[in-house]
């Protein structure tokens, strides 16, 4: 009875050895897919005409398409005159990186200077526009 017994737990902890080898791989966090270049552009070129049609940050989060954004400039107030994309943007892993030139509405008295950032987008596993703090 005894060597029944010990066997019967050496076949289950066998098996449970053989299931931890199989789920543990696909434990962990998920990668992000690779960027999707050209969503990532149209994305970046929509929250830049959101921005500068007066539209806010939380219509672009509760869009159809949502899209989680953070600009301090933004988020403090200033008003966007216009952007220009400098350049190609370019892909690092799951993200694409654009430089683009803002212009801002003049404070009172002073006059517009435009002002050179560089913004990171994702496509997975959400839409994300960041302004990259270098």
């Amino acid at each position: 009875m005894i060597s029944q017994t010990t066997e019967a737990t050496k076949l289950v902890a066998r098996l449970g050895i053989v299931l931890l080898l199989l789920v543990i791989p696909s434990c962990g966090p998920r990668r992000a897919a690779p960027v999707d270049a050209d969503l990532a552009e149209q994305t970046l070129l929509r929250v830049l005409e959101t921005w500068k049609s007066g539209g806010t940050i939380s219509q672009l989060r509760s869009a159809d398409q949502p899209v989680v954004v953070q600009d301090a400039s933004w988020t403090e107030g200033k008003t966007l005159e216009s952007y220009t994309l400098v350049g190609d943007g370019w892909v690092e892993d799951a993200n694409l990186f654009q430089d683009v030139e803002l212009t801002f509405a003049p404070e009172a008295g002073r006059r517009s200077v435009p002002k050179r950032v560089t913004y990171v987008i994702g496509t997975d596993p959400v839409i994300t526009v960041f302004r990259a703090i270098l």
